[in-house]
């Protein structure tokens, strides 16, 4: 039998470190005491079967089910009680209560092992990665996705605030948490179900055990310098997809006035829709990155000014947390910028989601054909014809998760260079579905017919050769800096470029930049892409171009060239040091508040390298880093231009 939730309350959901967040309701309770704990008795069942519909209410007889320590499981050792490999199982934990009214607050944290859905006295409380809120559920159901737990990592588990509301379903007696955690599949090394429940208590008087050593209450956030983003869902979970609507309020003083939550809202107050953002962090990471669109009541685009961003409806709020320094993104992308090029700009911000603060948050422009972003030329569905059919295309390379299989396309040309293989393109923008079918031919024969030159034996030629096809100015520019980032994805994840139209070049375009967080040393997989010696260009990268192109001097020199330049201005190192100061000057007091918020200096994050026991030693990782770095390549680079060694590329490109 499934069950179909006999009433769902809102909640608010926070993949929370245990760490201090921001509680902004009055009437703080006097102190924190834990119902329930993992360890404390529970009824338990691992099903072979359906499971009656009534199970998580409170006068539902479990006699039959087993007793023991809760945290049911097995495969991670951080279970009270060891079960056979199994697809679910579902617990009961019993609390008494003599006045419910002594609980001004509830949090529930999960450390959870893949999806789980909890009850409180039968009434959904919070749920994660097992359907949607308030859907039906079945005993051999499959967790949406895969999701390790915390706790034995030395991490916090997921924390849930549940809407006041909630404290209504608490009587005097007997109460029941009830928790039905699923595995993603029944081949899973493992399962883990280990369930905290907290209690704000309005009164000096002990009711229930004192919380687990890592449990930190929420705090008290007051007023920031920096903008302050306040987002409310009205109770809605913010899901991977579809989006939901919110409202979004900005506070901003550009005169050093402290922002306070309450407002005014200055800087926007109106609708947003909001997802969920990300690949494989989405699913690691506690603290959530979101994509955001700004809208009008009836759901239409609202273009508006962001903190000086030009106008635009589209923006990333990106949570820096493998990424301690919390500025990597910030300084790549200003690298970029002051190369020359457009990178999506940024704004450091403060946020808070659902009265919860969630630490510093960069909101960055989304990647998208504007004439303040990707400038390009643009392309409408009657663009056939033999100049206006030849841009702009904006493509990706990039993981195909969620993708359908006409939205990207394999290469069928064979890298010239041995260790690489084909590559596959992401219509980006205009989308598959926004394209005719003679313009996706169109573009598909173009990027063949420039790899199929690119691998001949006379790819060299001035005007036969890729140079025909290429910007060379910011595929050079786009190479120093994947190389002074040492980006393990740097040439094979999260890389965009575009097509420029016949009468704006008609070249391929390298950039913009994306998704910097795992540089600068910052990862520990992929042979030696944390260490500061040899290119990541000929290194499991799955774009052969770089690789191809370094055959040839004319663009090694150009490179070497180019790298003598920024040395001298942009990438010289009091300059880059410049700007991280710069950076770290605006974080200012979030800094502290976003590690209280998430507590993890000194932990290991996937896939950090190196784990600076506080922030300074962070820091002063990633200048130290940089420093090495830009040593090692000028041992290689500097010094070898020839000025005018060989001729321009040709100003004619192919069609």
């Amino acid at each position: 039998m499934e069950w179909m939730p006999i009433k769902h309350l809102a909640f608010s959901m926070f993949c929370a470190s245990l760490a201090p967040g921001v509680q902004l309701m009055a009437g703080e309770p006097d102190h924190w005491e834990s119902p329930v704990q993992a360890g404390d008795t529970c009824r338990y069942l691992v099903p072979g079967g359906p499971v009656d519909g009534g199970w998580m209410l409170r006068g539902n007889a479990d006699t039959a089910w087993n007793a023991g320590p809760g945290g049911v499981g097995y495969g991670d050792g951080d279970d009270r009680t060891e079960s056979d490999t199994c697809l679910s199982v579902y617990c009961r934990y019993r609390f008494g209560l003599t006045d419910p009214s002594v609980i001004t607050k509830l949090i529930l944290d999960v450390d959870f092992d893949d999806g789980f859905v909890a009850y409180l006295n039968g009434v959904e409380l919070a749920r994660n990665n097992l359907g949607q809120a308030g859907s039906a559920t079945s005993w051999d159901q499959p967790a949406d996705g895969w999701h390790e737990a915390d706790l034995y990592q030395g991490l916090q588990p997921m924390r849930f605030v549940p809407e006041p509301e909630i404290l209504d379903l608490l009587v005097p007696g007997e109460n029941i948490l009830a928790i039905e955690v699923h595995n993603e599949s029944l081949s899973s090394s493992d399962l883990s179900s280990n369930v905290f429940l907290h209690a704000g208590i309005a009164t000096q008087e002990s009711y229930f055990p004192a919380p687990p050593a890592w449990f930190s209450p929420p705090f008290t956030f007051r007023e920031t310098g920096l903008p302050l983003m306040v987002i409310d869902t009205r109770g809605m979970e913010i899901l991977n997809e579809p989006r939901i609507t919110a409202h979004m309020g900005l506070v901003f003083h550009p005169d050093g006035t402290p922002g306070t939550p309450g407002g005014p809202f200055n800087g926007y107050d109106g609708q947003i829709s909001i997802e969920l953002r990300g690949e494989s962090t989405l699913w690691i990471y506690p603290k959530k990155s979101y994509s955001i669109e700004l809208q009008e009541p009836d759901g239409s685009n609202n273009n508006v000014s962001l903190l000086g961003l030009p106008e635009e409806n589209d923006f990333t709020l990106y949570g820096p947390y493998g990424d301690k320094s919390l500025i990597r993104n910030v300084l790549t992308y200003t690298l970029y910028e002051q190369m020359g090029h457009y990178a999506p700009r940024t704004r450091f911000i403060e946020l808070i989601v659902n009265e919860e603060y969630q630490g510093l948050y960069v909101l960055t422009e989304k990647i998208k054909r504007d004439k303040n972003r990707v400038d390009m030329a643009t392309l409408n569905p009657e663009d056939v014809d033999s100049v206006e059919i030849t841009g702009g295309y904006l493509l990706r390379v990039d993981k195909l998760s969620d993708m359908e299989w006409y939205e990207y396309w394999e290469s069928p040309v064979n890298p010239p260079v041995g260790g690489f293989g084909r590559i596959t393109y992401q219509y980006f923008d205009p989308a598959y579905e926004e394209l005719n079918e003679w313009q996706r031919l169109y573009i598909r024969d173009y990027m063949e017919e420039f790899e199929q030159v690119l691998a001949a034996t006379g790819f060299k030629d001035p005007e036969e050769g890729y140079r025909a096809y290429l910007d060379i100015p910011s595929f050079t520019d786009l190479m120093i800096l994947n190389e002074l980032s040492k980006d393990v994805d740097g040439y094979r994840l999260s890389h965009y470029f575009y097509k420029q139209k016949v009468t704006g070049g008609g070249k391929l375009v390298s950039g913009p930049p994306w998704d910097y967080n795992l540089t600068y040393g910052n990862s520990d997989y992929t042979s030696d892409v944390h260490e500061t010696y040899n290119w990541v260009y000929n290194l499991n990268a799955s774009m052969y171009w770089w690789t191809r192109t370094m055959q040839d001097p004319w663009f090694r020199n150009n490179v070497y060239c180019r790298w003598d330049s920024l040395r001298a201005t942009v990438l010289a190192g009091n300059q880059i040091h410049g700007l991280i100061d710069s950076c770290l000057s605006l974080i200012g007091e979030a800094n502290p508040r976003n590690f209280s918020r998430w507590p993890i200096l000194g932990v290991y994050v996937w896939p950090n390298s190196f784990v600076g026991q506080d922030y300074e030693d962070e820091e002063n990782f990633l200048r130290d880093w940089i420093d090495r770095r830009l040593g090692w390549i000028d041992s290689r680079w500097a010094g070898l231009c020839i000025p005018d060694a060989v001729p321009e590329p040709p100003v004619i490109a192919r069609p």
